[in-house]
């Protein structure tokens, strides 16, 4: 792709391969025009891996996903109970089972004990609302054992005598999670006056070339970088303290804005870990990159993308100085939906450990000294000082079945589209017909207007972490 600059001459700048034109036809286009920015590291990559949400959101601004975890949900002892283990003798113990625990332990299952004992389920019966009495029977004799609340009581399978009646062998489901975010609705806009209009920027790609006024691109950067950043950091306006009047269009005074959550706000609060006040450890990145693999879609071959600041590309490096398996380009590292690789640029660094691939990628949303500036500088071994440039955040970004784990989703389906929107408002002035005798206001100007409407989807946040710096708070 090439981009330059030149002077506008009306033979040439028509509206037919006017950018803004085009885009309004072929959204598809926007895909190409993020390649100019690819220091907006997350929007980037995934535009540039295509993965986009196959969701449609049309008539809302509201979309929800499923994330299917393990098929049984935990058995957890409700009260505190010392059981003997004796060969032929039968025992009680209470499962919890409520609005936010469900017992799913059955008749003729075979469960286990933190202490080694296996027990044949005989029974199981509702004792009241809030849990359930499981009966069983030990089959091989252990100490006793005193449990406490909380404790979990494994599943391990099930077992019938010969003959046995099928109306005796139990079922159960366990549902999906059900996710939901929103759509956040952003906006910009720059008056171009009749002094602007001298100036055009070429855009060239595979042949086509389409124009701008290059008046636009301060706005359109500064457009780009919010997005970047709101998908970083921002926070649903659909909450329990937030009273929100229910306005789709936003066209009550009182309407809040229209706004999802971010990456940060998605991913679970158990995930996040504090170091310590030390530079981190290999052992450490290691232990947390294992720990998110046991809830990924499969434990290894999975793809970990590092979004990290400079503090957090020195730390990250100089403990896995021994991982490194590509000092320069991690060409041909990340694939796309359909499998095929792509070169992401030289700024990406490649890793090999547990045997996932890990691209440590630079996130300069975290080094902008107007979000959060380091306290004492770029290169100290003090971890507690690296502030927001020292933030790890680790997505999953592994792709099953043609469906990532991180996808953007834009308001749009057949053909209509808000992903990236840019529209001019002509004034006395009137960018692509001068002698038209029609303008919106007496401005002498006219503007242009930049839009999207998008959200991010991390389908499964249970393996995407974070790893911040002691004391911060995001």
């Amino acid at each position: 792709m090439k981009v330059y600059n030149a002077k506008y001459n009306p033979e040439y700048n028509t509206t037919e391969n006017s950018l803004v034109a085009n885009m309004l036809k072929y959204p598809e286009i926007a895909k190409k025009i993020i390649e100019l920015y690819p220091r907006y590291s997350m929007t980037y990559l995934l535009e540039r891996l295509g993965f986009g949400a196959s969701e449609k959101v049309i008539g809302g601004d509201t979309f929800e996903w499923k994330v299917m975890n393990r098929y049984k949900a935990p058995a957890k002892i409700d009260t505190d109970k010392t059981a003997t283990f004796a060969v032929g003798t039968a025992d009680t113990i209470d499962i919890k089972d409520d609005a936010t625990e469900t017992c799913m332990i059955q008749t003729n299952d075979i469960i286990r004990f933190k202490n080694g004992a296996t027990a044949f389920v005989t029974g199981v019966s509702a004792l009241d609302t809030d849990h359930k009495t499981v009966t069983f029977e030990p089959i091989e004799a252990k100490a006793e054992a005193t449990y406490s609340d909380g404790d979990i009581v494994g599943v391990v399978g099930n077992a019938f005598n010969q003959g046995s009646d099928g109306d005796s062998v139990g079922e159960g489901y366990a549902y999906p999670e059900t996710h939901r975010n929103h759509l956040t609705l952003s906006r910009r806009r720059c008056k171009i006056n009749g002094i602007d209009l001298h100036d055009v920027t070429w855009v060239e790609h595979n042949g086509h070339r389409l124009w701008y006024f290059t008046k636009e691109q301060q706005m359109t950067d500064q457009f780009m970088y919010e997005l970047e950043l709101n998908r970083w950091f921002g926070k649903s306006t659909r909450n329990s303290t937030l009273s929100y009047p229910g306005d789709q269009g936003g066209l009550l005074d009182a309407a809040l804005p229209s706004m999802g959550d971010g990456i940060i706000a998605q991913i679970a609060a158990a995930n996040q870990f504090e170091s310590g006040a030390v530079a981190i450890t290999e052992g450490e990145l290691l232990n947390f990159i294992g720990t998110l693999s046991l809830s990924s879609l499969k434990v290894t071959g999975n793809e970990y993308v590092c979004f990290t600041g400079m503090q957090g590309m020195i730390n990250f490096q100089k403990a896995m100085v021994t991982h490194l398996t590509n000092a320069g380009s991690a060409a041909a590292l990340i694939a796309d939906k359909s499998g095929d690789s792509v070169e992401v640029g030289a700024n990406f660094t490649s890793y090999m450990a547990l045997g996932n691939k890990i691209t440590l990628v630079h996130n300069p949303c975290f080094d902008d000294p107007n979000i959060s500036a380091t306290v004492t500088g770029i290169g100290t071994s003090a971890f507690a000082s690296a502030g927001l440039s020292g933030l790890m955040v680790f997505m999953d970004m592994s792709v099953q079945d043609g469906v990532a784990n991180v996808e953007l989703i834009a308001k749009g389906a057949e053909g209509y589209n808000r992903n990236f929107v840019k529209k001019y408002v002509p004034g006395m002035i009137n960018p692509n017909d001068p002698a038209s005798m029609a303008a919106a206001n007496g401005n002498d100007t006219f503007e242009c207007h930049i839009l999207s409407e998008s959200g991010v989807i991390i389908r499964n946040p249970q393996s995407c972490g974070i790893i911040k710096p002691l004391g911060l708070v995001l």
